[in-house]
């Protein structure tokens, strides 16, 4: 019933334009270059609604079908992705310039692209974590899992590398260890645990993840060799360190073959084994590794051994046959000889080791046998010419201690059974 009565209100209308045009119909012209047109204003009207129908009705065609909308989507999709790309390059810049508030803010903007969500994410996260703010670092590691839980195994590494970079290693480990077992022989996980462990010293922890880097190949062969030196160089530090010498012997014996040959791990083991009263232990490790592969590092701790000296003192001359100009050798042959009462050899060792290299050291030790035997002016000028000399002519040969901390040297001593040289030196003084 409404059809009707439009249709008849529309005829109506068109009825009374009818009769009021034909009164006068009105003029138009257009004129283009050479192209000239005249018609009635009537007519012109009538093509102009005409012409406004059919464009209506194409529009609606298009709507109906879904090819403008779908084209529409597109070019908005399109559209969204560049001004969320743009907004993700300058919160990167940003963020890389430590700009932390300005980084977040463009960050969050572009994460309302769909697309671009979990990075501009993980990247706020890092921003959030540059103002110290956790919770919100946090918070948008959330969203960025659940944006995509599928890829939650590279967003918790994302977070624990965050972590890391932030000077929170052990919050970085935390993150890790809450991770599947299963996803814990992943060769990024295990890298960056390499990594951490290593940075915080955790030299236990690190020695345990051995396995599974080698059978996994999370590191080049090169690259695990050395993590695998430095893992147990700290791991013998660690446990005389902490715990006694039934523990270091127990590590040592747990070592890789190839490790105990090496030279900053036997000279620790044996300085802490020393230091435990273990020396006898140590004695044949020391002397098989300086035969097979001169060490002067070896040979210094060798000359303070307190087991069997005339042992050591015989091997000890049998290592002159060719280091006979060594002055770590004489200076250590020089103790044990002291060590077995024999004075004037060892006098003869130690002198021969300052001709050689003037130390101090080699001065202190020369000046406390002189003491010991009365000739107090000689060792006078023996202790006055050690001070005036410096560290740097130290007989003692340096380890690289790299992220390591070595074990102190044991202290050399005289022999027990006789009286000490310092308390003769102290009557020589009085």
């Amino acid at each position: 019933m409404k059809l009707i009565i439009a249709i008849i209100i529309v005829l109506l209308g068109a009825a009374y334009l009818a009769v009021y045009a034909m009164q006068d119909p009105g003029y138009i012209m257009l004129s283009f270059r050479d192209w000239t047109i005249e018609t009635s204003f009537v007519l012109f009207a009538v093509a102009m609604l005409i012409g406004f129908v059919l464009l209506y009705a194409a529009f609606r065609l298009l709507i109906a079908t879904g090819l403008l909308p779908r084209r529409m989507g597109r070019w908005r999709q399109r559209h969204g992705a560049d001004v969320g790309r743009k907004q993700l390059a300058k919160g990167m810049m940003k963020l890389n310039l430590g700009q932390w508030q300005a980084a977040e803010r463009l960050l969050i903007k572009c994460a309302r692209n769909e697309e671009l969500a979990p990075l501009a994410y993980l990247a706020a996260a890092r921003a959030a974590q540059g103002q110290g703010i956790e919770t919100r670092r946090d918070g948008y590691i959330q969203l960025a899992q659940q944006k995509t839980p599928k890829d939650s195994l590279a967003l918790t590494i994302a977070q624990a590398q965050i972590q890391a970079d932030f000077g929170k290693p052990g919050q970085a480990i935390a993150t890790l260890n809450r991770l599947p077992s299963n996803q814990h022989k992943n060769q990024a996980v295990l890298t960056l645990l390499t990594h951490l462990y290593t940075d915080s010293k955790d030299w236990p922890a690190l020695v345990k993840l051995l396995t599974e880097i080698k059978q996994n190949k999370a590191l080049p062969l090169t690259t695990y060799f050395a993590t695998e030196h430095l893992a147990y160089s700290g791991l013998i530090n660690h446990v005389a360190k902490h715990k006694d010498a039934t523990a270091l012997w127990e590590t040592w014996n747990s070592m890789p073959k190839d490790l105990r040959s090496k030279e900053d791990i036997i000279a620790d083991f044996a300085c802490s084994m020393i230091k435990f009263g273990q020396a006898d232990a140590v004695d044949e490790i020391l002397y098989s590794r300086i035969n097979k592969d001169w060490s002067d590092a070896l040979v210094y701790i060798y000359g303070l051994l307190d087991g069997d000296t005339e042992i050591n003192l015989t091997r000890g001359r049998n290592w002159l046959k060719k280091h006979g100009n060594n002055p770590v050798l004489l200076l250590s042959l020089g103790r044990l000889a002291m060590r077995s009462h024999q004075w004037e050899v060892s006098r003869d060792y130690l002198q021969q080791s300052l001709e050689i290299t003037p130390n101090a050291e080699t001065y202190q030790e020369l000046g406390n046998l002189l003491a010991f035997l009365n000739e107090q002016p000689q060792a006078l000028e023996c202790y006055r010419r050690g001070l005036a000399l410096t560290s740097e002519h130290s007989p003692q040969p340096e380890l690289k201690s790299g992220l390591v901390e070595r074990a102190s040297l044991p202290r050399p001593h005289f022999n027990p059974a006789e009286p000490q040289p310092h308390t003769q030196l102290q009557t020589a003084q009085a």
